[in-house]
């Protein structure tokens, strides 16, 4: 019998202890405060976590799950790097209690990294229940309407689990029935502005979650990452990306375009800039007319998130089509907005500039491209000129034109070069 003893003792006490490392996991030292990092920025690819100069957490990458590590409590010297850099992107100055659990969520843009401390100390939800509350970490997105449902309910009716979630705003637990969930982001107040469609947020028994919405490529469609408090993170990302048609071509004819099923330009005269269209990421093969004739059309692989603009141009006879990436991103500074210059001219070899307030903002854009986007001052009466390169006098003119602070503007110069049509159109 004694044999058995301490084979049984020895079993009970590892079992022990890994019943403990799952409570929270790391953070062995009781005297201490266990912290994770969480990188939920689409401005840094990696990011560390430091304490007293010392590297506690490193090379995070976006919604990697970290252990908790353990840090010293009455000390508030932390500090945020990205990875590689002796700069600090943001020091904190938390108050950390000894045995503790934190997350430090990170989110937020490049130059502009915003930081929460998480309690991750707080009672359990009820038996069948996870509660689950809301932060909007994406900053290009604007406020948003939050919806969990079952897989087959329609938004007409359903209630927002947050609603107009502004950015960085921490919202309050809301008591979900735990299962597999359908999670539905939109813009606040449009049900039919869905920015995310998730079917797979799994919210678990006696469970606390921190859902953060996270920015997608293009700045409006957006991602989410669930944060169980002292567990997992699961990311939810897109699956969809957005897509609009523009109808450049030389002369009157008719464009069509569609995507997948999915209509961008129905028998449209030219010229015209049709909507955005969300569609499926990955491999696609446009289908483009022109007068009723088929134009041969790229094929080209969509980043979920991102946002494109499939432009039909040069003459009737001969179209051509190019993909164009658009970065719906606001501007970030006050008082200003964002502008480019999309060169969509039947004349190939006709390269572009374009200065706003006689500031020069694009140059040497050729055919079937566009230019980096510029910051200019907000303005209700711009003057706007578009050039071909080299010459004097410009091809196309608009004056008294309202340019808004916070938007993103696309100036289209399509048709022929002897006359040209130039399109000012608000993006955001």
């Amino acid at each position: 019998m004694a044999a058995l003893v301490a084979p049984l003792v020895a079993t009970i006490m590892l079992a022990a202890l890994v019943l403990l490392a799952g409570c929270g996991g790391g953070g062995a030292d009781r005297t201490k405060a266990h912290v994770r990092l969480v990188n939920a920025s689409g401005g840094y690819a990696r990011l560390d976590v430091q304490q007293g100069g010392a590297v506690r957490q490193s090379a995070l990458t976006y919604g990697q799950s970290a252990d908790y590590a353990d840090f010293d409590r009455g000390r508030s010297d932390v500090t945020l790097r990205a990875t590689g850099s002796a700069s600090a992107l943001a020091t904190l100055q938390p108050t950390l209690d000894k045995d503790r659990h934190y997350t430090l969520l990170a989110y937020g843009s490049a130059g502009a990294l915003a930081q929460v401390l998480l309690d991750d100390n707080e009672g359990a939800a009820a038996s069948g229940q996870t509660l689950l509350r809301v932060i909007n970490g994406a900053p290009d997105a604007g406020t948003l309407d939050v919806y969990v449902t079952a897989a087959d309910d329609s938004l007409a009716a359903a209630v927002p689990v947050a609603s107009a979630a502004a950015y960085g705003a921490l919202g309050g637990y809301v008591p979900i029935a735990s299962g597999n969930w359908r999670l539905r982001v939109a813009g606040a107040g449009s049900r039919s502005d869905l920015r995310l469609d998730a079917p797979d947020l799994a919210l678990g028994s006696r469970q606390r979650m921190t859902l953060v919405v996270t920015p997608g490529a293009g700045g409006v469609l957006v991602n989410a990452l669930a944060l169980v408090q002292q567990g997992g993170i699961a990311r939810l990302d897109g699956t969809q990306a957005r897509v609009r048609a523009v109808a450049g071509v030389a002369g009157a004819a008719v464009v069509s375009a569609g995507l997948g099923g999915v209509p961008l330009l129905a028998g449209i005269g030219t010229p015209a800039v049709g909507g955005y269209q969300r569609v499926g990421a990955g491999a696609v093969s446009p289908v483009v007319s022109v007068a009723g004739v088929a134009a041969p059309a790229p094929a080209t692989t969509l980043a979920a998130g991102a946002d494109y603009t499939l432009l039909v141009h040069g003459d009737a006879a001969a179209p051509r089509v190019a993909w164009i990436t658009d970065d719906n991103r606001l501007p970030s500074v006050g008082g200003q907005a964002r502008m480019r210059l999309v060169n969509g001219l039947a004349d190939a070899g006709t390269a572009l500039a374009m200065t706003v307030d006689y500031l020069p903002i694009a140059g040497g854009v050729a055919a079937g491209t566009a230019s980096d986007y510029g910051l200019v001052d907000a303005d209700t009466s711009a003057q706007i000129a578009v050039n071909a390169l080299g010459a004097a006098q410009p091809l196309m003119s608009a004056a008294d034109q309202a340019l808004a602070a916070g938007s993103v503007y696309s100036v289209f110069v399509v048709g022929a070069a002897a006359a040209p049509t130039g399109i000012l159109r608000r993006d955001r």
